[in-house]
């Protein structure tokens, strides 16, 4: 039987540290786990005529470091489906590429597309399934004929909830503000991209975990979306807070 020599280097898996006592023998022993860096972010999404506004900020973050400034968050899951990303980087990614091949399926097997309900219950399946497992947040919204524009809050448990408008991470209780005052059925488009631009940056005037820039997306029924990019700037933000100042 073959042994490790006695001065071989220890043998690291899964936060336990594996070291020869002797050539005969192992001694393991428990080592500190990683540390647990928070994330933030601000996403939002709201219905409006004949369809779905959605709106994140590009500011991806470990902890109280800002590590990139030019994350997306919000991604295409069909033309006519949407969905933003909070928390794990790494988990989010994995399901918006799952979803994405799951609905493609769908589509090509039924010959019809998903319904927006559809693929949110479907991804609450699999966050259901694995309990807590993806560290994620995500707002999926989106607008079929038969459907109309429908919002989804999905938690990282297999939460689901359906409503009018949403916000999820970080900087939500700043951009809920926006939207709770200033929703009401039936926004025009421009109405719409509005509220959900001013809740994001209401969210990045406060929240440090939220910045950068803002990405937004106007899914209508019968029409290819419209994406935009706001970049804002530390100047920016001085000088909206001096504006309202002196509006006061």
């Amino acid at each position: 039987m073959n042994h490790l020599p006695p001065n071989e280097q220890p043998l690291k898996m899964n936060f336990i540290e594996i070291t020869p006592d002797n050539v005969n023998d192992f001694k393991s022993k428990k080592i500190e786990a990683l540390p647990n860096l928070k994330t933030g972010t601000t996403t939002v999404a709201c219905t409006i005529k004949d369809g779905v506004v959605m709106a994140t900020d590009n500011r991806a973050t470990m902890g109280s470091y800002v590590a990139n400034k030019n994350a997306k968050k919000l991604h295409r899951i069909q033309d006519y489906l949407w969905m933003t990303i909070a928390g794990g980087v790494a988990d989010a990614i994995y399901l918006i590429d799952l979803l994405k091949a799951e609905t493609e399926i769908y589509n090509l097997k039924n010959e019809k597309p998903i319904g927006v309900g559809q693929s949110a219950k479907l991804l609450q399946n699999i966050l259901y399934n694995k309990k807590g497992f993806f560290q994620v947040g995500h707002l999926l919204g989106g607008v079929t004929d038969s459907e109309g524009p429908k919002v989804y809050n999905l938690g990282g448990y297999g939460s689901i909830l359906e409503d009018d408008y949403a916000s999820v991470g970080s900087g939500s209780v700043f951009a809920m503000g926006i939207l709770e005052t200033e929703w009401k059925k039936d926004l025009t488009l421009e109405e719409g991209m509005n509220i959900c631009t001013r809740a994001v940056r209401s969210a990045i005037i406060r929240d440090m975990a939220s910045g950068n820039g803002i990405d937004l997306v106007a899914i209508q029924k019968g029409k290819p979306p419209v994406e935009k990019r706001y970049e804002i700037s530390a100047q920016d933000l001085i000088e909206l807070n001096l504006k309202n100042k002196d509006k006061k």
